[in-house]
């Protein structure tokens, strides 16, 4: 196999990973309680597939339960001395949650004394987040001051991230003096930033408001995203008015159903009957039927039946294929037995093979036996590793040992690939050390371990980068070829300056340009100065630089 298509059979698996980990809901972000925003084929097997194990009942801690007592608050030095002690260890997901609550205990006019802390944090999310939760909290108390050391700040990401935080709170706290701030900004970049924060806000305490001020605004960008944010919130408390509006003020074009899209959904959040009975009186169009699969989906958990006859008055086709398939998942949600029972009777297609998939977590989670036997009676191909995928991801929670020998006993290869990568997207995060045992045990030769060890790698690297580098360095020369390119993506995002550091271990041009180009794209973003400063050397071909420095 060429390195091309090893390294594009990576990125492939790493995105499938990325994917499954989102719907397993794995390592999320901890938030601060003070963050403002919110039939069998004839190719199948007959093998009777191995014993699958369950996942273990959950189990109910009767002991009583005691609140703890606030942390203390912080003087200026107690948060310098705590803030060292966190950077001299802990996985950077801990050192995230240490270092916001240590923020959240600081006094607002404490912050400025502080605030310089966050350029000793090397890693983006780090930085971003320190930053967020010191100027929101600096804003509380001083916002025009905040605002000054924001629009003060070098990087250009950090300074438009920051001016956003702290305009957010002005904005909540006096909207017309925020607003009037804003359009006394000279016209371009900033100004258009400015409104749209502002407005933003506006939308929040009154739409219809914020749509006059926004008519009034000049703003002169047609992507800003406000007229699809107010009509949103606009939807949340009176959605037929919204509806109306919206079809009384926009032209008709991509915006207006944009728009209308977003209405009809959070209409369908609170009152589905209502939003289908108005949407069956619109004329047919192309935004229609978008809506009509976002409000059927809605409509599926309270009265799929008639979620399914709205969906059936699409045209057969993609549009009503993914109506039905959206379906699926959200009746699953609410009844499994009543929405299997409705895929298993739909004629074979595309519908059914839709419907399946999107409801193959919530089938594997209940019972991934029945799920993984009825996997093995449909054709091979995309929805039976679907669903192979979904039973790996579940049971890897209770035994991901034995998810992975039985991953590896699936008849074809392409369904072994995938069941597996599902598991170790789980293990990754749950037990690293303990995947990557197992993963040095399989025969070096073995397709199943080369391909499975860019995509450990690369898992590993997302929650822990140090382990899973040093990992990767003790593996043999060929594995580390496979694996370096995978790890450095994900660091690149993150820690764009240590991934390049460590480009020269992508030996193979063929690996090493595409992934350096993506690095600095990234740091050029984060850090322009030091980004240009080490493209000057970097081992890349000069038109690669040339075309970054461009940037």
């Amino acid at each position: 196999m060429k390195p091309t298509k090893d390294f594009a059979i990576v990125a492939l698996l790493l995105l499938a990973g990325a994917v499954l980990g989102v719907l397993a809901d794995r390592t999320l972000l901890p938030r601060s309680s003070t963050e403002r925003a919110t039939v069998r084929s004839k190719g199948a097997s007959s093998k009777p597939l191995p014993a699958l194990a369950r996942p273990p009942a959950s189990r109910t801690n009767t002991a009583p339960f005691e609140v703890e007592p606030p942390a203390p608050p912080l003087s200026a030095d107690d948060f310098a001395a705590a803030f060292a002690a966190v950077l001299r260890g802990g996985y950077h997901e801990q050192r995230i949650e240490k270092l916001l609550e240590l923020a959240e205990r600081l006094a607002p006019a404490d912050v400025p004394k502080v605030i310089q802390l966050f350029q000793r944090l090397g890693r983006r999310d780090e930085r971003e987040a320190l930053l967020h939760m010191l100027l929101t909290r600096w804003a509380d108390s001083d916002s025009a001051a905040a605002l000054r050391f924001a629009q003060q700040l070098t990087r250009p990401a950090e300074r438009k991230a920051a001016t956003s935080a702290v305009l957010e709170v002005w904005a909540e706290a006096d909207n017309s003096v925020a607003l009037a701030w804003a359009q006394a900004l000279p016209p371009g970049t900033a100004r258009n930033e400015a409104l749209q924060t502002v407005l933003a806000k506006l939308a929040d305490q009154n739409p219809a408001a914020a749509l006059a001020a926004l008519t009034k605004s000049g703003l002169t960008n047609p992507n800003s995203g406000l007229p699809e944010a107010i009509f949103q919130r606009w939807a949340s408390t009176d959605p037929a008015t919204a509806a109306a509006q919206a079809l009384a003020q926009l032209p008709p074009g991509r915006q207006r159903d944009s728009v209308l899209q977003l209405v009809a959904s959070t209409w369908a959040n609170s009152d589905a009957p209502a939003a289908a009975a108005w949407l069956k009186d619109q004329p047919d169009s192309k935004g229609k039927r978008e809506m009509v699969q976002n409000v059927a989906s809605e409509l599926a958990a309270t009265d799929p039946k008639a979620a399914v006859e709205l969906a059936l008055t699409l045209p057969a086709g993609n549009a009503q294929n993914q109506a039905l398939g959206n379906i699926a998942s959200r009746w699953a949600a609410v009844d499994l037995d009543g929405a299997l029972a409705w895929v298993k009777q739909l004629p074979p297609g595309r519908a059914k093979e839709n419907a399946l998939v999107n409801l193959s977590h919530e089938w594997a989670q209940s019972s991934p036996r029945a799920a993984a036997e009825f996997a093995a009676t449909l054709p091979v191909g995309e929805t039976q590793n679907s669903l192979y995928s979904a039973v790996a991801n579940q049971w890897a929670t209770a035994d991901p040992t034995a998810a992975l020998k039985w991953a590896q006993a699936l008849p074809q290869e392409d369904a072994r690939l995938s069941a597996a990568n599902s598991v170790l997207a789980v293990w990754a995060s749950d037990a690293p050390e303990q995947a990557a045992s197992y993963i040095a045990k399989l025969p070096p030769a073995s397709i199943v371990r080369q391909s499975l060890i860019g995509t450990f790698a690369s898992n590993w690297a997302g929650h822990d980068s140090d382990s899973a580098l040093k990992w990767v360095e003790q593996l043999p020369a060929d594995e580390r070829a496979r694996a370096y390119p995978p790890v450095l993506a994900q660091m690149g995002s993150q820690e764009p300056a240590a991934a390049a550091a460590l480009l020269h271990k992508v030996t193979d041009p063929e690996w090493r340009n595409p992934l350096g180009e993506q690095i600095a794209g990234q740091w050029l973003q984060l850090d322009p100065a030091a980004a240009r400063a080490w493209l000057a050397k970097a081992p890349l071909p000069d038109e690669v630089k040339q075309r970054l420095l461009k940037q």
